[in-house]
């Protein structure tokens, strides 16, 4: 077996990278750091969105700063508060967890979605969430299948569960960070 043989087997074994797609107009800097999005007033169905933030060698990344904001049950984001936005972060092991609700979609948008940001010891990733029980998603132009998250019903009858795994890119030396940001990576 060559060098060669060796990194593109390396390379199969590699877990791809979440897709960047467009933040769209309604991220707002500023949320709270919160593991519930739900608080008085917010209706719609509960969902429990679980997962980790990992390296592409499948290693957890710690202390990763997902932030969450998405539309309430009938389509409509909150411009003036941060009802439906907030951040968490991934535990020692790259747990993260988020009580949310299922938004609603609106035009011109087919599907139902979750804004994200991700950043571990990295550039942000920004993406968005899909449910593989919402068949309109199929319809919209923005959905791509490695973005669902897999939706179950909750055990305990409240709602549903959902999860995911970030998967994000580290910094590398070619980047202009400091020393110790390089050593940070796991």
């Amino acid at each position: 077996m060559t060098i060669a043989d060796t990194a593109t087997e390396q390379t199969r074994d590699l877990l791809p990278v979440t897709r960047t797609i467009i933040e769209g107009p309604y991220f707002r800097l500023g949320a709270p750091e919160r593991n519930s999005l739900l608080e008085p007033g917010i209706t719609g169905d509960k969902m429990l969105l679980t997962g980790r933030v990992l390296t592409p060698e499948g290693k957890p990344i710690p202390g990763s700063v997902l932030a969450f904001w998405m539309s309430d049950d009938q389509g409509n984001y909150d411009m003036v508060g941060y009802k439906l936005h907030g951040f968490t972060r991934a535990d020692n092991e790259g747990r993260y967890w988020m009580e949310a609700i299922v938004p609603a979609c609106y035009e011109p948008r087919h599907a139902k979605h979750i804004h994200v940001k991700v950043q571990g010891i990295s550039r942000p990733l920004t993406t968005q969430l899909y449910f593989s029980d919402d068949e309109e998603r199929l319809k919209d132009n923005w959905y791509y299948p490695d973005l669902d998250v897999q939706v179950r019903d909750n055990p305990n009858g409240d709602g549903f569960i959902g999860e995911y795994d970030f998967v994000v890119a580290q910094v590398t030396e070619k980047e202009n960070v400091t020393a110790e940001s390089l050593a940070a990576r796991v």
